[in-house]
């Protein structure tokens, strides 16, 4: 990558990159909360660049050691995807000095050094702007069996974060049996604590009992409120509902929700691409993720 100095772009600090990202915008990923997190878990791994144009700051960056938009703590549950920069999109752009295959489309005609598609298979899950009537009626008459019959729906905020990490981690190991060990349920519980105010969704009960959580993030700008679906535990067992859907209808609707009370954009990712998540597909656009060249 060409020199960020050369370019324009400034070592900064990461009050001036809290002030961009309150501006511009952000994803979860490279949220304030989340890279001062885990700065404070291995120090010394980010660094931070900014541009100004006649003294105004148009954006700022984030890189670990080696230039990448990404960070080599890998012990909490966030992935480097779909990156939105808070970077002003009249007057931000032109070069990117910073290496990443996962910059979101919103960044598609910023940068002259990025390409969607060709040179990057990568793609991101986000949720459709809209489903049809026909689906929308599906999911409310699957929702309202389902509370008629045991089932009910609890905010996360009616958790404390070592509960939430309790119910996330019982019900991964019921659906991936026995992967998570009793240790991790400390280490979840600290980072969910960490960023609080970016913990979204609901848990699903039945017969009082959590039958499906998501790991739901939001990170609210001027703009957009976006959330991510890190993953989701959901007990099996259950054969007459299928509760993953359920619950997924039910946060995505919440979401949109709270989107258009404050009148702002809703970007839900489902996460990467895969075909070995077909279901993606059912309720989501796949959109091409962007790398970064010379």
């Amino acid at each position: 990558m060409l020199s960020a100095k050369l370019l324009g772009w400034k070592a900064s600090s990461y009050e001036i990159y809290c002030q961009a990202y309150q501006k511009f915008g952000g994803s979860v990923c490279n949220h304030p909360s989340v890279l001062k997190l885990l700065e404070e878990k291995s120090p010394s791994k980010i660094r931070f660049y900014h541009k100004e144009i006649n003294g105004e700051i148009v954006g700022a960056i984030f890189t670990d050691n080696h230039g990448n938009l990404s960070h080599p703590y890998k012990k909490i549950p966030i992935i480097f995807e779909n990156i939105i920069l808070p970077i002003c999109p009249q007057k931000g752009g032109r070069y990117l000095p910073a290496k990443s295959k996962e910059l979101s489309f919103k960044h598609k005609k910023q940068f002259f050094n990025l390409t969607y598609g060709i040179l990057n298979r990568r793609s991101i899950c986000i949720v459709k702007e809209s489903f049809s009537k026909k689906t929308q009626k599906k999911r409310q008459a699957e929702m309202r069996r389902f509370l008629a019959n045991g089932g009910s729906i609890a905010p996360v905020t009616d958790f404390s974060s070592d509960e939430l990490s309790k119910i996330y981690l019982k019900l991964m190991n019921i659906r991936w049996k026995d992967k998570y060990k009793d240790n991790c349920v400390k280490e979840l519980a600290d980072f969910i604590e960490a960023i609080r105010p970016m913990i979204f969704g609901s848990v699903l009960m039945f017969n009082d009992t959590p039958c499906a959580y998501d790991l739901v993030y939001k990170a609210e700008c001027s703009d957009w409120i976006y959330f991510d679906d890190h993953n989701g535990g959901v007990d099996t067992n259950i054969k007459e509902f299928s509760p993953g859907s359920l619950l997924l209808s039910c946060n995505i609707s919440d979401a949109r929700t709270l989107c258009q009370t404050k009148s702002k954009e809703c970007i839900f990712s489902l996460g990467r691409s895969n075909d070995k998540w077909s279901y993606k597909k059912l309720w989501a656009h796949e959109i091409k993720l962007g790398k970064s060249i010379f």
